[in-house]
């Protein structure tokens, strides 16, 4: 008992240390997808900020150039130095560190104020240009030489890293489509930094906050799901305890049912040998003939007793060993072939299966073999004939027993193996319900096969083997 507990703890503990993994699991999977889609739409974000740059700036670009056009300051865009005027114009007015000019190749051209080093524009920057597509990019750790021709700007290192907010324009005149250069234009992108981090941050507190509420609610979930099945495990284990004691039960119950179709099945053999003793005894003057059969009797009574106390000896003591149907046959023969011999009807034994049976479960199909044949010898007259033959199909091991007699009464075949049912003058009606009840104590199923004018046969079908 301590023991069975023993085990229930550790199996309780190993299941609640399951659920806790899977629910801690679940969360890391849900905070993980939370995070990627906090760090997807981050950048979404981070790309329409600077998108958002790039096309204020280019707006204020072709207003500014319309109205240069307008007061006649700018004739002609194809010329360098009027794309300086117009966007070195156009950079003091957005607050930008200077503005690069470049060719529609991406040659460097010139750039403003001339403290704004040399610079040059990525594949991606010119393929956009010539869509005549604004862009915009953040360069968090961009060298000041990279940027600053000397001198540099008051308190700055050279190599100090700035922050840059870079924004690529297509230089062309305002409602056409031709590509006359590209502008660059270089701003401090520390305020765009921290808009994006105020983002970033807004968006990190929302992902927190639905990560709080959602895993609260997956972890209630899984939590009464898992009590659910914890209580359901435990009305499944109480069941299966009450089915495996039920089944033992039966087994016991089927050991004594078993035991008692032995038991009845001696008394019932005993019956007939008891008569013709009696009979013997009962005489007024006995004869040779009437010795014999009184000394045949007593000798069949104690063959039947001793294989009855073999049987339940065996059946006690639980020993068990194979025994092959060929073999079950010879013994049969043995027991039977004197009873037939004595009546005067021929018996025919034959079989070739190749089956293996247990002691207990061949005893009792001796027992039933016995009773069926002995049966089928009184039914035939002098010189009939009784036929034993053991087949198999599908696994299914198969004994007919048939005699050549005149068949079963139409009124006994409705309940052939209830008890009190018989066609004998003097018989009990209890060897086929006692034949039955062995059959079915293990698995086995017998019946009626066939019975009309030209005999009856008699079908002990054993259960399907294993193997």
């Amino acid at each position: 008992m301590s023991r069975g507990f023993f085990v229930s703890n550790e199996d309780k503990n190993l299941r609640t240390g399951f659920q806790v993994l899977t629910v801690v699991s679940t969360l890391l999977v849900f905070g993980g997808a939370i995070w990627l889609a906090k760090e997807q739409m981050g950048g979404r974000i981070r790309e329409q900020v600077l998108a958002r740059y790039a096309q204020e700036l280019y707006a204020i670009s072709l207003v500014h150039q319309v109205t240069m056009a307008e007061s006649a300051e700018v004739l002609f865009l194809e010329d360098v130095t009027d794309q300086l005027s117009v966007y070195g114009a156009v950079a003091e007015l957005s607050g930008a560190l200077g503005v690069r000019l470049y060719t529609p190749d991406g040659e460097f051209l010139i750039s403003s104020p001339e403290n704004i080093s040399d610079g040059t524009l990525s594949a991606g920057q010119l393929h956009s240009a010539g869509l005549l597509a604004p862009t915009s990019g953040l360069n968090e750790a961009l060298l000041a030489r990279n940027v600053f021709w000397e001198p540099l700007l008051e308190g700055e290192s050279a190599e100090e890293p700035l922050t840059i907010r870079e924004v690529v324009l297509p230089v062309h005149v305002a409602d056409e489509d031709e590509l006359l250069g590209v502008a660059q234009f270089l701003f401090d992108g520390s305020d765009s930094l921290a808009d994006i981090a105020e983002l970033d941050g807004g968006l990190f507190r929302q992902s927190l906050f639905i990560f709080a509420v959602g895993g609260g609610v997956i972890a209630l979930l899984l939590s009464a799901s898992f009590v659910r099945i914890n209580r359901i495990h435990r009305s499944l284990a109480r069941r299966t305890f009450a089915l495996k004691r039920a089944n033992q039960e039966l087994a016991l119950s089927d050991r004594t049912s078993a035991v008692g179709g032995v038991a009845s099945h001696l008394i019932h053999g005993l019956r007939n040998p008891l008569t013709g003793l009696r009979g013997y005894l009962d005489a007024d003057a006995p004869g040779q003939d009437d010795l014999s059969s009184a000394q045949s009797a007593v000798k069949r009574m104690e063959g039947m007793i001793d294989n009855i106390v073999r049987t339940l000896g065996e059946n006690a003591s639980g020993v068990t060993y194979e025994l092959s149907v060929a073999e079950l046959l010879e013994i049969f023969q043995t027991r039977i072939e004197p009873i037939a011999g004595e009546q005067g009807v021929r018996l025919d034994i034959s079989g070739a299966v190749g089956r293996e049976l247990d002691n207990r479960e061949g005893n009792l199909v001796l027992l039933i073999l016995e009773n069926l044949t002995q049966n089928a010898i009184e039914a035939c007259e002098q010189a009939g004939r009784v036929t034993v033959r053991a087949s198999e199909t599908g696994g299914v091991t198969v004994f007919d027993v048939s005699d050549t007699g005149g068949g079963l009464p139409e009124t006994v075949k409705a309940s052939l193996f209830q008890p009190g049912q018989t066609s004998k003058e003097q018989g009990s009606g209890l060897g086929l319900a006692i034949s039955g009840q062995l059959a079915a104590s293990m698995g086995a199923e017998l019946l009626l096969a066939k019975s009309d004018g030209n005999g009856t046969t008699f079908r002990l079908a054993l259960a399907k083997s294993n193997s």
